[in-house]
């Protein structure tokens, strides 16, 4: 997963407030037309699609996937129907908000850029905390306990790690605590574990490898001969593993979670 700095890049002010003209008109509407309006207008966060895809080089926000996670969405990270209660491939007990987000549905804030993995497997999905309550306006957003991971979130990414089997797992030593459930619950709902991402997450994870492998040899024959062409060449080799790491590199969080998981404290440095 990638973070993305969304409040701090916003789209343009005419997008911003012809989602706020269609939510004003939405509050006005009785419930029986809400989702009415809210499919004749759907339009708008397609026109939001392009703004998005920009914040993250195009890559999916769920999965920091490019062309794998094959086409490209615009998901509700709130869901703005009816949401769906987690059942389904999942013990985890949660609560979900039975009337859905509907007057998020023109909010820019509540859009993700996603690829077709987590958005077919998210679905109308958005758990909370058992025993907790959803939200019903703006105000009650911060007192929700949401099950998910958020990219926008950098408080939430840091939650995420990648074993070297290329699965994701809660980064939280406390298997019990909310965090980690939270991680769990996302593995699930975004399908962050299907065999087409773990297999790209191995491949990242194989090359990282192989570069620090060729790091260490130049360094020792460096060391051992002295000859100024093995440090040019360790130089460029230690610029390659940082361009796995880079924002713009598919999967950087991989890379990055691998490389500072090595013994030798300068390769993890490349990390940093």
């Amino acid at each position: 997963m990638i973070y993305i700095d969304l409040k701090h890049n916003p789209p343009s002010a005419d997008l911003i407030n012809e989602g706020k003209k269609l939510t004003a008109e939405l509050m006005l509407l009785p419930p029986s037309e809400r989702n009415d309006f809210i499919d004749k207008n759907s339009a708008y966060w397609g026109k939001l699609k392009d703004y998005l895809s920009k914040l993250s080089d195009g890559k999916c926000w769920y999965t920091e996937a490019n062309d794998i996670a094959s086409i490209y969405h615009v998901d509700h990270f709130r869901p703005k129907k009816a949401t769906l209660k987690l059942t389904r491939n999942c013990e985890i007990k949660t609560n979900n908000n039975t009337e859905g987000y509907w007057w998020l549905a023109f909010d820019w804030r509540n859009y993700r850029y996603a690829a077709s993995i987590p958005n077919t497997s998210k679905n109308a999905y958005f758990p909370l905390k058992d025993g907790t309550d959803a939200a019903s306006d703006q105000d009650g957003i911060p007192n929700e306990w949401p099950g998910l991971i958020d990219p926008t979130e950098l408080d939430d990414i840091i939650l995420i790690a990648f074993n070297n089997d290329g699965q994701v797992y809660p980064a939280c030593s406390d298997d019990d605590c909310w965090d980690a459930t939270r991680v769990k619950l996302s593995v699930r709902v975004y399908d962050l574990n299907h065999i087409t991402l773990v297999d790209a997450r191995k491949e990242i994870q194989n090359k990282c490898r192989r570069k620090i492998e060729e790091i260490l040899e130049t360094q020792k024959n460096y060391a051992k001969h002295g000859d100024p062409t093995y440090r040019k060449v360790l130089k460029d080799r230690m610029t390659e593993l940082r361009d796995f790491v880079s924002p713009h590199a598919e999967m950087s969080a991989v890379a990055r979670n691998y490389i500072r998981s090595h013994p030798e404290e300068f390769i993890r440095n490349i990390a940093s």
